[in-house]
């Protein structure tokens, strides 16, 4: 065998171990089914912001349409988490899917039929947004029941490479639809991509597990689950951190127009650029992740990822150069995802599955939290500038992360 011939087989080696969740049936349709189901939201979310704006043309309307989304979310995550406890999670995540289908179908037939208002949408918005928060937690914490136990990291970062790959080309579909075909005809989209998401998850077959005692009362259990995190180092440490990135650290996505237009005088070219190049970044992170999924040493990993991520946030918050924005917004994109994806997996491969809803719901929020950052970062702004906002909150991220570090030598030391 030659040298090179040899080289070669350990590589391939890697590449299929960075893959290997992938072996696993279950997690196949899963993964597929995901990567439908994601665009179909992605695609919503342009879709719907741009039916707002067409029937009001009003900044404020579209606001509090993202609003009525977003709050019966946060609200009922929680008790999202707890059903996911008790019942199948996989019929949990195939009714969920099919009520968003649902939801798409009837939107997509009001828009073509010139019947749409503003309070249909507003109505759905606010569905939609009940949907998610039974949804979301079922599928977290499905996962590990689709693959072993020492492929749970891998299964964890492969799955990310969803949203990141939706995030690079779902807006971008969804406008062309938009353009080509109509908002409409885009929402019939969804309604298929929806439901093919069904088709792939109907055939995964899970093996029976504990559940979480029916005889509980739902607030019982929701203060079970609340309870964990609060005397479990690992959970409400990894928690706090991402609520922190979500309210201080990911701010410097929502004021990125401001420093497009009045910072880095680029305009929406540039402000679409910047965008690209962080979306590219986040990939290359949940695929770092992957590729390094049967390593040890993920609490260094989480933390190192955060304390470079909130570096990296003031160096994009001071920056002049657009050349130099641009590297730094895609190596953010990097560190946040890597760091990010990492504290998933550690959570995922250490939660007790009886209470692995609940905490999930919980760790979900994360994603939700963003707007309350925006707002915190935008009255900052107002008085003191972007810089100093977004600035303030990769110091914030920055000095959590280096707190853990030096205050909790067991997370430090955390292998898996």
């Amino acid at each position: 065998m030659s040298q090179a011939t040899a080289a070669a087989v350990p590589g391939r080696q890697r590449i299929l171990q960075a893959l290997s969740a992938l072996r696993h049936r279950n997690y196949r349709l899963y993964w597929f089914g995901q990567l439908s189901s994601v665009l179909a939201q992605n695609m919503e979310g342009v879709a719907q912001s741009w039916l707002v704006l067409e029937l009001t043309n009003s900044p404020l309307l579209l606001g509090l349409t993202g609003l009525t989304f977003a709050a019966p979310t946060i609200l009922l995550s929680l008790l999202g988490g707890v059903i996911a406890d008790r019942a199948d999670r996989r019929r949990i995540m195939i009714v969920s899917q099919s009520a968003s289908a649902l939801n798409f179908f009837i939107i997509a037939t009001l828009v073509v039929n010139h019947w749409i208002a503003l309070w249909h949408v507003m109505v759905l918005a606010f569905i939609s947004g009940c949907v998610r928060a039974f949804d979301r937690p079922s599928r977290m914490a499905l996962l590990p029941q689709m693959v072993p136990r020492e492929d749970i990291p891998n299964a964890v970062a492969v799955g990310g490479t969803i949203w990141q790959l939706n995030r690079l080309v779902g807006p971008a579909v969804a406008g062309m639809a938009i353009y080509l075909m109509g908002i409409g005809a885009t929402y019939y989209f969804c309604f298929v991509a929806s439901i093919s998401a069904v088709g792939l998850w109907l055939p995964i077959r899970i093996e029976g597990r504990a559940t979480a005692p029916a005889a509980a009362g739902l607030v019982h259990q929701v203060i079970d689950g609340l309870r964990f995190i609060r005397t479990n180092e690992i959970y409400y440490t990894f928690i706090g951190m991402t609520f922190f990135n979500s309210v201080f650290g990911m701010s410097y996505l929502i004021l990125m127009p401001v420093f497009a237009r009045n910072v880095l005088d680029v305009g929406s070219q540039g402000f679409g650029f910047l965008q690209s190049a962080g979306g590219a970044g986040a990939l290359c992170g949940v695929l770092a992740v992957a590729y390094f999924s049967h390593k040890g040493g993920k609490g260094r990993l989480a933390i190192g990822g955060a304390l470079t991520f909130g570096v990296l946030i003031i160096f994009f918050a001071f920056s002049k150069s657009y050349p130099l924005s641009l590297a730094v917004a895609f190596f953010l994109g990097v560190s946040s995802q890597f760091y990010m994806t990492t504290i998933n997996t550690i959570l995922q491969v250490n939660l007790p599955d009886q209470l692995r809803g609940r905490v999930m719901g919980i760790f979900g929020l994360t994603w939700d939290l963003m707007p309350v950052g925006g707002m915190i970062a935008g009255a900052i702004a107002e008085f003191a500038g972007a810089p100093v906002a977004v600035g303030f909150g990769g110091l914030m991220v920055a000095g959590m992360a280096a707190a853990v570090a030096i205050a909790l030598p067991n997370i430090r030391r955390l292998e898996q």
